[in-house]
């Protein structure tokens, strides 16, 4: 099977789509350390670079182009949504995306240097957030530099012929606490924060990201092409079994139109420095659990670690706090823990950033 692995990836070089000593991706995976510059450490960083340099549409060799797709959110209380998703860019330092579903309204985008938003609701919802993890299977590809390829091994998904890579730490901000824990913990990166990269054997593209900790699973299927860039064309995200997010694209083209004027931070958005990696968010108070409400936990049996998502905003205060997870009463109880925690919010050279990072919130029997 090694052998296997080998000779495609060899393929692949030989041809000129995949450098095996990779220069330029140092943003999705860097140099490996050197206690781990092994084989499949050199086989897993060749096909994540190759998946880059074919979905990275906002990259200086694309040219200006726009993305549609249809989007689907199921499962819902109220039944199917539908909803549209536009991205047009004139260069990578000048775009704009925009989400639009009944009753939700998202836009984005980046200005020289400024990256903003603007949307119809305070908290955004976590279906919505598996929305924007779905559509750029780029960010599944950018590991952390000092990742370790742990396994690449052959597999069969959905019927083709595929590798897939085993990869940590990711680069998805956690924070680790507990009911009655006094300690302020860290947030950074995590060992144990890892990731199943599966790429198709035959044109290199992703076709699944599967995290630990229970976090949603993206697949993704077929493939729109622009120039040299080849994008999925169905991508769907799951919670557990359940499908909960399907995108169609329904366009991928040049725009002959992408004006970077028309890309200016409109009035009203809000605003701050785009940064590749900015120095994360730090804790720096926090209000115990009401003692009474661990007790009425333990006392129904209620106990377990409760995974969340949230934006630590630039006021250092948490916004869009979901759980992945909900597990009952235990949601709204991380929801009361976290209600009075401020941040020293992550900072872009000095700058305070929004930044998102998840929560292992544990409750002990």
């Amino acid at each position: 099977m090694r052998h296997r692995v080998a000779c495609v990836v060899r393929r692949l070089w030989l041809a000129g789509i995949v450098p095996f000593v990779v220069v330029g991706f140092r943003g999705v995976l860097g140099p490996p350390p050197a206690a781990a510059a092994g084989e499949d450490q050199q086989k897993g960083v060749a096909l994540i670079a190759r998946a880059a340099q074919l979905e990275h549409l906002l990259s200086p060799d694309t040219g200006p182009f726009r993305l549609r797709a249809h989007v689907k959110l199921y499962g819902l209380v109220e039944g199917t949504r539908e909803g549209e998703y536009l991205l047009l860019a004139a260069s990578p330092t000048q775009w704009f995306e925009s989400v639009r579903f009944p009753g939700y309204s998202e836009l984005a985008g980046m200005y020289e240097g400024q990256r903003w938003r603007k949307r119809n609701v305070v908290d955004k919802p976590f279906r919505f957030h598996e929305v924007a993890q779905l559509l750029s299977p780029y960010q599944h590809l950018r590991l952390p530099p000092d990742a370790v390829i742990e396994k690449v091994s052959q597999e069969t998904v959905r019927g083709v012929e595929a590798f897939c890579v085993d990869a940590s730490p990711t680069r998805l901000l956690w924070q680790k606490d507990s009911a009655r824990q006094a300690a302020m913990g860290a947030v950074g990166t995590g060992k144990d924060s890892k990731v199943t990269l599966c790429f198709d054997a035959g044109t290199g593209g992703l076709m699944s990201a599967t995290y630990s900790a229970s976090l949603p699973r993206f697949e993704y299927e077929g493939q729109v092409t622009l120039g040299n860039r080849a994008f999925p064309k169905v991508l769907r995200c799951y919670e557990g079994k359940e499908l909960v997010v399907e995108a169609t694209v329904v366009d991928l083209a040049v725009e002959q139109s992408a004006d970077p004027a028309g890309f200016k931070v409109p009035e009203g958005a809000d605003a701050w420095p785009a940064c590749e990696s900015p120095e994360p968010p730090r804790l720096i108070s926090k209000k115990a659990l009401d003692d009474r409400l661990v007790t009425h936990a333990r006392a129904r049996h209620a106990f377990g670690t409760i995974y969340c998502l949230a934006e630590v905003a630039t006021d250092g205060t948490i916004h869009d706090l979901a759980a992945v997870e909900w597990k009952g009463m235990l949601g709204e109880l991380v929801r009361e823990a976290t209600k009075g925690w401020r941040y020293q919010p992550a900072t872009c050279n000095g700058v305070p950033v929004p930044a998102q990072i998840f929560i292992a919130y544990t409750f002990t029997p």
